[in-house]
């Protein structure tokens, strides 16, 4: 390990690292989005009927609700009802920029998070739960998106992994 990582780490707290990752993610989720041909931003496949996939851009906007539903848990403030629709978006453009927003502004909350707020328990739509938990919702959730968009872009025929060097760095 370079001296120069030690050193940072060292004095990273946890909130701190949790936030950087919070943008990475949405960075990178950008990534996958900006990668998506346009004109499969909005398409859902489905072998039938019953089919409850999901375009791009819906992903995307729940992506962006649940970064503000976290916010919101942290704030104190009352549960965040989803939206009727979760895209709403002019373009792919519109849409990751929200996402980078919604990201960066919870990220300024988690950053400020302290082995107080950590350990304490927030009431989620999930339960109760430690902020410290809670605090990794986004990220999860974000990654677990890119891995969805990554599979309707495999299905459409493109078979390149969308990433840039967010994605290979701390």
């Amino acid at each position: 390990m370079s001296t120069e990582l030690q050193l940072q780490l060292e004095s990273t707290t946890l909130g701190q690292w949790q936030a950087r990752q919070i943008e990475k993610a949405a960075k990178i989720l950008a990534v996958f989005v900006e990668s998506t041909s346009e004109d499969k931003l909005r398409w859902k496949p489905a072998i039938d009927e019953n089919s409850k996939a999901r375009s791009v851009l819906e992903q995307v906007g729940e992506c962006i609700y649940a970064n503000h539903r976290a916010r919101h848990v942290f704030l104190g403030e009352p549960p965040l009802l989803p939206p009727a629709e979760f895209d709403d978006f002019e373009s792919a453009q519109d849409a990751v920029t929200q996402l980078k927003h919604s990201a960066k502004y919870l990220a300024e909350i988690v950053a400020k998070l302290g082995p107080e707020e950590l350990a304490k328990e927030y009431t989620t739509h999930r339960g109760p739960m430690p902020g410290a938990l809670v605090m990794q919702f986004p990220v999860r959730n974000m990654t677990y998106h890119m891995g969805q968009i990554n599979m309707i872009q495999l299905l459409y025929g493109d078979a390149a992994f969308h990433i840039d060097e967010e994605f290979t760095s701390l």
